[in-house]
């Protein structure tokens, strides 16, 4: 089975979802924060698109994720 890529701020939600399913609890939580599903209507999105589109920190938002790849029993929230 191949390695994921690293995720950058160019990944897509998809391609982060898919490879890293831990990840799901952190766009659960922007959906909360947003009031938006932001993988119904951002899935195809870079994470850089998805923060413009949706108003969320990038750069805060990437560290967890890349965070929580890392240490997926550590929560986040």
């Amino acid at each position: 089975m191949d390695k994921p890529a690293a995720v950058t701020s160019e990944t897509t939600l998809i391609d982060i979802i898919s490879g890293h399913r831990e990840t799901e609890q952190i766009f659960r939580r922007l959906e909360e924060e947003t009031g938006t599903c932001v993988c119904c209507e951002g899935l195809f999105l870079s994470l850089r698109e998805a923060a413009e589109k949706f108003g969320f920190d990038l750069e805060m938002v990437l560290s967890e994720i890349k965070g929580l790849i890392r240490c997926p029993s550590k929560p986040f929230f």
